[in-house]
């Protein structure tokens, strides 16, 4: 099937945002967010930078990393245009799709709960018209053309995730600026810069604290069922499991509809966290009514941590090797070495938690990024000091409060890649 794609004129646009517009009239009736936005390199007119616009929306990708990573099965690829169609009466609002997609084209709406996007305007497609936002664009910058045609003759600044094989064809010299000879603007100019132009973090630890909370309690309780021994009271246990999955329903737009959160299996990270982590707790009462070995429930946990860890890939980017030391498999493993006494396992869990820490707040440092010195100096008492000197309840005590400390500053650190970061970033290096 040969179906369309975007082609996009660079040398044309004059960031009117009538496409902008021609998408909103057509689609007012189910669209509550902007479908397609016009980013332009240098707002500001800086006398040492060019100007240029982007016209952006979803470019319905051969391999979408929304269609892949949506736990919900919500996503699906119409058979006879290509394009990619959310349904949002099975949207969860997990938002995670937001995440992955590179171009931004998903909008999580919270006046519905749910995700929308463009589609391609498959109706007109299909009625052999083009979509509403080429043909409202009065200096044709905007078009469709067959999928299979030539390659891009430019990558333009703040485009990335060509790896999904967007349905769009970029055109123009203007779209790919030689910095090559950019004078230094000295640091009132840099700093004045940064200040216009950033845009504002779509992951924070103020909006993220829920699921903050919810994978510190299950490294903790995957952490407590490898060490052995009594566990305590049940409803203690489970209790404290069943809050933390309630805590992460929290986070969704549409908590009624969370049980589709196990619906893709096949290529969601997402999905194949909740249904580890939920195993885990069902194993564990399994382990209480001495029905399963603790190994099996401990075993479920830490493939679940795993998980988690593989959820926040496409937003984590640190060096070296983008590990962290806040991952919560690592945390599972130091705790668990420290609850069952086994310095092999906390010795070598904490080594690595403590290099990564280090490394990465001396990258920071080099870069002119925030180390937080206060907040490293406890992190590094309450996670390695303490657990070298103290005794055990206190040793553990002081693992958890360091390592949640370390998570809140990932959260704080995870980065969504957009178009929008991504021209700031171009105008500012």
């Amino acid at each position: 099937m040969n179906t369309p794609r975007f082609v996009f004129h660079a040398d044309r646009c004059t960031g009117c945002e009538a496409c902008a517009v021609g998408c909103w009239m057509e689609n007012r009736a189910v669209q509550t967010l902007p479908w397609r936005k016009v980013h332009t390199f240098n707002p500001h007119r800086r006398p040492d930078l060019p100007v240029f616009h982007l016209s952006l929306a979803c470019h319905h990708c051969a391999h979408p990393a929304c269609l892949e990573n949506c736990p919900a099965g919500a996503y699906r690829r119409d058979p006879v245009t290509g394009a990619v169609i959310i349904h949002a009466d099975a949207c969860l609002g997990c938002r995670y799709c937001t995440w992955a997609c590179p171009h931004d084209a998903p909008r999580f709406s919270a006046a519905l709960g749910t995700v929308e996007k463009c589609t391609f305007c498959s109706s007109r497609l299909a009625e052999g018209r083009v979509p509403a936002c080429v043909a409202r664009c009065p200096v044709d910058a905007l078009g469709i053309e067959p999928r299979d045609g030539g390659p891009a003759t430019v990558t333009p600044a703040g485009f990335h995730g060509w790896e999904l094989e967007p349905g769009i064809r970029f055109e123009g010299e203007a779209a790919a600026p030689r910095f090559a000879s950019r004078p230094d603007p000295g640091p009132i100019a840099r700093v004045l810069t940064s200040l216009l132009t950033v845009p504002e973090p779509r992951i924070t630890l103020r909006g993220e604290w829920t699921l903050v909370v919810f994978t510190t309690l299950l490294a903790v309780l995957t952490a407590r069922m490898a060490a052995g021994g009594n566990l305590g009271p049940p409803a203690l246990f489970l209790g404290a499991g069943a809050a933390a999955m309630l805590l992460s329903a929290a986070h969704l737009g549409r908590p009624e509809r969370a049980w589709r959160a196990v619906l893709n299996l096949r290529s969601s990270w997402l999905s194949r966290e909740i249904l580890l982590a939920s195993g885990f707790l069902g194993l564990s009462a399994g382990v209480f009514a001495g029905l399963v070995p603790a190994w099996a429930a401990a075993l479920t946990g830490f493939a679940a941590l795993f998980a988690v860890d593989r959820v926040y890939r496409v937003a984590l980017k640190v060096p070296p090797f983008n590990l962290h030391s806040g991952h919560a498999l690592l945390n599972g493993l130091y705790l668990a070495g420290i609850l069952e006494g086994n310095a092999y396992v906390a010795a070598g869990a904490g080594g690595v938690k403590l290099f990564l820490y280090v490394y990465r707040k001396v990258h920071f440092a080099r870069r002119g990024r925030g180390v937080r010195p206060a907040l490293s100096v406890a992190r590094m008492a309450a996670g390695f000091l303490a657990p070298a000197l103290a005794g055990p309840a206190w040793a553990a005590a002081g693992v958890v409060l360091g390592d949640l400390l370390d998570r809140c500053e990932y959260y704080d650190e995870l980065e969504i890649p957009t178009p929008a970061a991504a021209l700031a970033e171009a105008a500012g290096r």
